[in-house]
């Protein structure tokens, strides 16, 4: 059995129960400071296509910002070599649904794909995007789901700040606007709720 089938199998297993839209509507109506998020979720066979695409770094550090229920984040630690993956979530409902999945991970992994990531790490960190340090990261998936396009602005100017030269990142719905990013490709792909296109950046 070969990789992708083993990660396909481990991965639809995990998420087999977990509903990260429920999850997320309910947790934001807690909430005063989350109206400006929207969420989705990959698709484990498009994310491996465009994290191909994509062609990061071997042996990288992988950031997903804004990582809801760990999906990407996952499926790049199942399915790539990554040095580590890193999911960082605001949401505490979403964060620990992802810390679950990680220690069922655990529990249920065969032996061929436990030898295929022992020397990689696999973290989930609570906490807001915009306050992260990013300096180690050289592949960024940003799912872009903020509406106010100042602060994502803003937020593109941190990333000029801290990447290093030849970093990567993917968006999705909408390209970067600032010109210092090197834009290499966009495609369509089918995420949860539905076909969008994929923006491919290089600092």
């Amino acid at each position: 059995m070969d990789l992708l089938i083993r990660a396909s199998l481990l991965f639809n297993s995990l998420y087999k129960n977990v509903n990260g839209c429920k999850i997320s509507v309910s947790a934001r109506k807690k909430l005063s400071n989350t109206s400006d998020f929207l969420y989705g979720e990959i698709n484990l066979l498009s994310w491996k296509k465009i994290v191909e695409r994509a062609n990061p770094k071997k042996d990288g550090v992988f950031f997903d910002l804004g990582s809801g229920t760990g999906k990407s984040v996952i499926a790049s630690h199942l399915l790539f070599n990554f040095r580590k993956s890193i999911g960082i979530e605001l949401i505490t409902e979403l964060h620990e649904q992802a810390l679950k999945i990680k220690e069922n991970l655990k529990k249920i992994i065969d032996p061929k794909t436990q030898t295929h990531v022992s020397n990689r790490e696999l973290e989930f960190i609570q906490g807001d995007i915009f306050e992260i340090d990013l300096r180690e990261a050289d592949f960024i998936f940003l799912n872009y789901h903020i509406r106010k396009s100042k602060k994502f602005l803003d937020f593109e100017q941190q990333l000029l700040e801290q990447l290093k030269p030849r970093s990567k990142i993917v968006t999705t719905l909408k390209p970067l606007q600032n010109s210092a990013f090197r834009q290499c490709d966009h495609q369509n792909y089918k995420f949860s709720w539905g076909s969008a296109p994929v923006y491919f950046y290089e600092v």
